[in-house]
């Protein structure tokens, strides 16, 4: 054997000796849960156990709290740190150092962008940004470097982040660190507060749930808790769902995967559930006790149907997701919106009034390269979608500004803004009509126009097609819609544009009901001028519901007049729906879409004879009701009990395909609940024959009529049922809460300088003496004040319109507007007098 020469000696010694030394990849450090004085992290050095230490610094850089911890071989050789004791809304330093020595050995520090900021206390006013991720692997490097650049508050990985889909531990925790170790993904998370849930595939498995992934869910979770830095993990044992507070904004991040057909729902026993009884208490108690403005709810799936072969959405478990609904309307809770992932397109809907008010509703995917068009599917709320790769979407909450204001923006990663989406605060509140006015979600008087005059508004006009139109004094109280059998006329209500687009008939119409309505009751009157013959086979439509311009789904709503099976003297009024059937039992399957009907009801064709008849119909999941004239004749139960499925546009005066089956004379007073009305309600709708407008003012449920609204006390901790509340001072500023409410400062911020400043004006030196206020109900607080601007602080001319401006504190409501300020500098000086 030759011998080796000295060069090839020391080489191979240097080979031996790295194949004797563990490998130092390091994984991290992560910033994880950050809160107002605490903060989690977590770091792995490689594949070795030491002893850790990880330190906060300030400003001057002194350490100022630490947390050690070891990296265990048993979870992977990653240390987790919860360090305690900061000051909130403070920006720190921090660095890791190895202890295992004499003298601690920095491995990260200051210099590698290790950085975080302490959350600000909720009631402060201030402004926040999140950005929400999904769909991520390898190729999403550009989209974290466009975070980067835009400093984002918090990261939200919203599942398939990243993609796992095994059943090893080992492979799983690989890919964790994979995911975590590209360059600009790990450059953004130290220093950028990251935390997530997961979706199918970090879940394990491709449309997996608690049952087909049952084989692996216990090591993907294990590898999941590894590698995030969270403060809560679901129960402790079982789940990931957790929340983060921001001050402003409050996160909600779901789990809908771990417990999903698993066991009963909370909701309904008889159905399969979603996020299991521990999840869904959590979730209500979280919910209801959130003092942020603003409350996100998040998660991996979409909340509504994907509408291909796979059953990981919210449409699957409608009804847990509809009690969540029905919940935060019951407990009038505002500033709620919710987002999703998973299917690789980016979406935004408006579910119109679904929680007292518009429920926004974002899907931001892919951040990766590979999108799927087949996914960007119908909806009648969609109001945009984005069929880009490497998307991702961010949230601005910003309380500095009256009303505040939260600010979505859908970003491509060359920073291009592909849509933005600002939502004031007031939108995000409940209001309620009284009486027949709750829940009218659309009402068609035709006294003049085609107008839905419902606090839905103009989405729901009606459009006049072949010719049809309105009589001005041949109606019940004015107009009516009039329509020619022969002329295949009728009304459209809601076919769907995209940003202003022309209409497309691929896409769903809109409809004013809510997706898979457990309820909802119509209401006309009509005035035929012909009926089908007795033993033809026509059929005359007064109205009917489709899902687009599908001619066989969607028709919810359907009735019409057909020949009686027998009896020349008889009309029969036809009524269909189309209602859903929970998924069977097998722990794919999806629910089923079910026609029901027809279901008949002859009535003498008298009542639709030279007059006008009123029909309503109420629907509750069990039972269609008809009613005509006020009376019910007849009680349909449905053989097959479920919600009403998706529906479209609506037509008036025809079959849902417009033309073929069209109605022949008058229609008039349309309206549509998302709520079955009572016997009475009916037959005070009918009003013996006379109508009555409909109330469609809404307003805010104030219960203990203190004037604060039960969604405001709740939101600052006060007892919507306590009206002696209206007088509390929880920041010591000695200003009520309801004066609070009506200048719009904060409760719980010492704002008593903006009322001295009045003061002062009022009646100089009036500050010194103590304030002293009456109960709302006795009376409101007026100034007459008078205003100036100047552009130099010396010359001061009055304000227009009016010299003399009136303004009432109470109700916020200032009797003057303000032009746009011209180019700086500009003041304002007001001058006060009582009135």
């Amino acid at each position: 054997m030759k011998p080796l020469s000295n060069k090839s000696t020391f080489i191979l010694s240097l080979l031996l000796a790295a194949a004797a030394l563990p490998a130092l990849a390091q994984t991290g450090p992560m910033v994880g849960t950050v809160k107002t004085t605490e903060a989690y992290f977590l770091y792995r050095p490689g594949e070795v156990e030491k002893p850790l230490r990880l330190s906060v610094l300030n400003a001057s850089q002194q350490v100022v709290a630490t947390s050690n911890a070891s990296s265990d071989d048993a979870n992977d050789y990653v240390a987790k740190f919860h360090v305690t004791g900061l000051t909130a809304a403070t920006a720190y330093t921090y660095k890791v150092e190895d202890v295992s020595g004499g003298s601690p050995v920095q491995l990260a520090g200051p210099a590698d962008g290790l950085r975080f900021k302490t959350r600000m206390t909720t009631g402060t006013k201030g402004v926040v940004t999140v950005a929400f991720v999904s769909c991520a692997n390898s190729t999403s490097e550009p989209v974290w470097e466009r975070i980067g650049t835009l400093n984002p508050d918090q990261v939200i990985l919203g599942g398939d982040t990243p993609y796992v889909d095994v059943i090893d531990l080992a492979t799983s925790r690989s890919k964790h660190r994979a995911f975590l170790e590209t360059p600009f993904m790990s450059s953004l998370i130290h220093g950028t507060s990251a935390v997530g849930t997961w979706d199918d595939h970090d879940f394990g498995l491709n449309n997996g749930n608690g049952v087909n992934a049952a084989d692996r869910r216990n090591n993907t979770r294990k590898a999941f808790v590894e590698y995030r830095a969270h403060d809560q993990f679901g129960t402790g044992p079982e789940g990931v769902y957790h929340k983060i507070d921001l001050g402003v904004m409050e996160i909600f991040l779901l789990d809908p995967r771990w417990w999903s057909q698993t066991g009963p729902s909370p909701v309904d026993p008889t159905k399969k559930t979603c996020f299991g009884s521990a999840q869904w208490t959590w979730i209500q108690q979280a919910l209801e006790t959130s003092r942020a403005p603003f409350k996100i709810l998040t998660m991996g799936e979409i909340w509504e149907d994907k509408k291909n072969s796979e059953n990981d959405d919210q449409f699957t478990y409608w009804y847990e997701r509809d009690a969540l609904y029905d919940f935060i309307r019951s407990k009038s809770i505002p500033g709620v919106v919710v987002t999703g992932g998973d299917i690789h397109v980016s979406r935004h809907l408006i579910h119109r009034q679904r929680i007292g008010y518009d429920l926004q509703d974002f899907v931001t995917s892919p951040a990766h390269t590979s999108v799927i068009p087949s996914l960007d599917v119908t909806h009648p709320n969609l109001e945009w979608s984005s069929q880009e790769p490497r998307q991702f979407m961010t949230m601005t909450a910003d309380t500095r500004v009256t009303p505040p204001l939260l600010t979505a923006r859908f970003y491509k990663a060359d920073g291009t803004i592909q849509r933005e989406v600002a939502i004031p605060y007031g939108q995000l509140t409940p209001k309620a009509g009284e009486g027949l006015g709750r829940d009218l979600r659309a009402w068609w008087s035709f006294d003049g126009d085609l107008s839905n005059d419902s606090v839905l508004g103009a989405r729901f006009d009606a459009t006049a097609v072949n010719g049809a139109s309105l009589v001005t004094d041949g109606g019940l109280r004015g107009g009516a819609a009039q329509f020619f059998r022969d002329d295949q006329q009728y009304l459209r209500i809601g076919r769907q544009t995209l940003d202003d687009t022309p209409p497309l008939p691929e896409r769903a119409g809109r409809n004013p009901l809510d997706d898979n309505g457990a309820a909802h009751t119509f209401s006309l009157w009509c005035k035929p001028s012909s009926l089908p013959a007795h033993g033809s086979a026509d059929r005359h439509f007064m109205l009917e519901s489709a899902l687009g311009g599908s001619a066989d789904a969607g028709y919810v709503l359907s009735a019409d007049l057909r020949s009686a099976a027998t009896d020349t003297t008889k009309i029969n009024l036809e009524l269909h729906t189309v209602t859903l059937q929970p998924a069977a039992a097998a722990s794919t399957s999806q629910p089923t879409v079910l026609a029901q009907g027809p279901f008949n009801c002859e009535l003498d064709r008298s009542l639709f004879t030279n007059r006008w008849a009123h029909v309503a119909v109420n629907f509750d999941s069990t039972t269609l009701r008809l009613y005509v004239d006020g009376t019910n004749v007849a009680t349909h139960v449905l053989p097959n009990p479920g919600p009403a499925v998706e529906t479209g546009s609506l037509i008036i005066g025809g079959h849902r395909s417009g033309t073929g089956r069209n109605f022949d004379g008058l229609i008039d007073e349309v309206a549509l609940w998302s709520r079955a009305l009572t016997a009475a309600e009916i037959t005070s709708l009918y009003h013996a024959g006379t109508p009555q407008a409909l109330p469609t003012e809404v307003s805010a449920a104030d219960t203990d009529g203190d004037t604060l609204e039960d969604w405001w006390e709740r939101l600052f901790g006060l007892d919507s049922e306590n009206p002696a509340d209206a007088l509390a001072d929880a920041d010591n500023d000695s200003v009520p809460a309801w004066l609070e409410r009506a200048a719009g400062t904060h409760p719980q911020i010492d704002d008593s300088a903006v009322y001295d400043y009045l003061r002062e004006l009022t009646s100089p030196n009036a500050a010194n003496t103590a304030l002293i206020f009456r109960h709302p109900s006795q009376g409101t607080l007026n100034l007459r004040l008078k205003a100036s601007d100047s552009g130099n602080l010396e010359e001061w001319s009055p304000l227009t319109p009016a010299d003399g401006l009136t303004g009432d504190l109470f109700s916020n409501d200032f009797l003057f507007s303000l032009q746009l300020p011209p180019p700086a500098p500009w003041f304002i000086r007001l001058e006060g007098t009582p009135p």
